[in-house]
């Protein structure tokens, strides 16, 4: 199982080229859940950790790519956790209003290819129960703030914890070759309103970024980012 500490509490999972995160305190909140069918193995994971369904708190959405709620109504069917999105994402999760079907890849050619697997994989619909909007703090680690960073789905956020100086951003940034980057131009709906969310997250004080698709940056994570952001202009 690649279970990796992010730092005490905070677990990175990783599934099939995405990841989910567990946050092991009183409760249990888990971010993301993978693809559809990866609920069992998230739940396998907060075994090994010692911890049951029943403590699930919350299951939250960074956003609603099928990478990262493919899992969600498994893990909300099996546990006793509430889900919880942005308000803007929280009807296609739901199902009251049709979910994106266009395949989320820019290149015409790929999107073509790859428009069967991802309708294939298309998470189904379950209910939201709490509604999450920017500055939103809740009960987890001592106080977790919301930050609402759109640009690569319209209601993608971003989850700061600034007791433990760590961020969880999502897909709102990618970590190559020791570099960190805008979101994916390829899978991003709007890259003007990505980058601004870029330049929010820079405003923040933390040392460690959790990433959905990259191996947590320790130490020094906002002055990267802080470079990242000057460069954008």
């Amino acid at each position: 199982m690649r279970l990796t500490e992010v730092i005490t509490g905070v677990y990175q999972l990783r599934l099939f080229r995405t990841s989910a995160f567990l946050i092991v305190d009183e409760q249990i909140t888990i971010v993301d859940a993978g693809w559809r069918g990866c609920g069992g193995r998230v739940l396998r994971a907060l075994k090994a950790l010692g911890r049951h369904p029943e403590e699930v708190r919350y299951i939250i959405s960074t956003h609603y790519h099928p990478d990262h709620v493919g899992g969600m109504a498994s893990l909300k069917k099996r546990s006793g956790g509430q889900v919880a999105a942005h308000e803007t994402e929280a009807a296609a999760l739901g199902g009251s209003t049709p979910y994106p079907r266009r395949t989320p890849v820019r290149p015409l050619a790929l999107r073509w290819v790859l428009a069967p697997v991802f309708a294939a994989l298309q998470p189904p619909a379950f209910p939201v129960d709490v509604q999450l909007g920017s500055g939103e703090v809740l009960d987890v680690l001592g106080g977790m703030e919301v930050v609402h960073t759109p640009g690569h789905t319209p209601g993608s956020i971003s989850l700061l914890f600034p007791r433990q100086g760590l961020l969880l951003a999502g897909d709102a940034l990618q970590y190559r070759r020791g570099r960190l980057l805008p979101p994916s131009p390829w899978f991003s709906e709007d890259m003007k309103q990505g980058e601004e969310s870029v330049r929010k997250l820079a405003g923040l004080e933390f040392e460690t970024l959790g990433l959905s698709h990259f191996p947590a940056i320790r130490g020094g994570a906002s002055k990267m980012l802080r470079k990242l952001a000057d460069s954008l202009g």
